[in-house]
């Protein structure tokens, strides 16, 4: 059965929050940074006690999910059917991506950092074992370059107003 000619989708909603929460973490990070005195390398970080970026990282990387799984499956029904978007809700994005014909790989590796970094961020599956640290504010950044990068991959720029 093919998809309706018109659905009523709140993907663009869900892109602007991840691009002003994106925006947010940006300007704290300026905010509460400056070079170390004599021009020696680094920086200084200031602590903020309200944690605005650190909060609004975690907003970037659910609505970046948000907006990729909503676009993803309209665009599986639009090309595929009701049906096969319906059984490939639980796939991983690659999954989902190769069925729109994708086959961009370094796109499939931000996919799987996306999945590994919202899962332990979000759901606070953070171990003590694992191999690497993260933080919000760059998963948030790679959050963001994935959903543009799945933007430009799939030209949904005009197909959801973006």
């Amino acid at each position: 059965m093919p998809a309706p000619a018109f659905i009523s989708t709140n993907a663009s909603v869900f892109y602007q929050i991840a691009q002003e929460s994106i925006a947010k973490v940006r300007e704290d990070m300026a905010l509460n940074r400056r070079p170390k005195p004599n021009g020696e390398p680094g920086f200084i970080l200031t602590p903020d006690p309200e944690r605005k970026g650190f909060k609004a990282s975690f907003v970037a990387i659910v609505f970046s999910g948000f907006f990729i799984e909503s676009a993803l499956h309209i665009l599986i029904a639009r090309k595929c059917g009701v049906a096969i978007a319906k059984a490939a809700a639980h796939k991983s994005y690659e999954e989902k991506l190769k069925l729109l014909g994708c086959t961009d790989h370094a796109l499939f590796e931000l996919c799987k950092r996306f999945r590994i970094a919202r899962r332990e961020i979000v759901h606070e599956k953070a171990f003590i074992d694992n191999d690497r640290f993260l933080t919000a504010q760059d998963e948030a950044e790679s959050a963001i370059l994935l959903v543009n990068r799945i933007i430009e991959a799939l030209d949904l720029s005009k197909k959801f107003h973006l």
